[in-house]
């Protein structure tokens, strides 16, 4: 099996550097699928920082309406957190009952560098719309490969 034939792919957000402010992905249509993965990644994170990553719904495709699913918290970054060189955060939603999602990032109390978000909508009804571009730039699928 092949996953990435099984999944669509979006980044929804792209880098952002150190700062405090909140980031906001691109909608995605949730039509015809069971559920999302947002990955936030993170870069630099200072301890005691918090981040606070959610999603958002609307029976609408417009960012004024949007509202914080619920079930989320942030989370407070540890010392142990804030020596990797890189980390991130997952949110999965199953079985969204809006239509259209988005996810928010907020790095609070201190900076964090925002590495981006992809979303992977998953359990399509009639499989995955072909992957296109600007998104992903390359997909390449190996099996079984040898060493070079």
């Amino acid at each position: 099996m092949n996953l990435s034939k099984n999944v669509k792919v979006d980044q929804v957000l792209g880098y952002f550097a150190a700062g405090t402010t909140k980031r906001t992905s691109e909608i995605l249509d949730m039509e015809g699928y069971e559920g999302v993965l947002f990955v936030v990644g993170f870069g630099t994170l200072i301890a005691a920082g918090t981040l606070d990553v959610y999603p958002e719904g609307d029976d609408e495709n417009a960012t004024t309406n949007m509202a914080e699913l619920a079930g989320t918290a942030a989370y407070t970054v540890t010392t142990a957190a804030a020596a990797l060189t890189y980390s991130c955060i997952l949110v999965d939603v199953y079985k969204p009952l809006e239509q259209f999602i988005q996810c928010n990032v907020t790095p609070a109390v201190q900076n964090a560098v925002i590495l981006g978000i992809v979303a992977i909508r998953y359990k399509g009804k009639m499989g995955p719309e072909a992957m296109t571009t600007p998104y992903p730039l390359k997909a390449t699928m190996l099996i079984s490969p040898s060493e070079e």
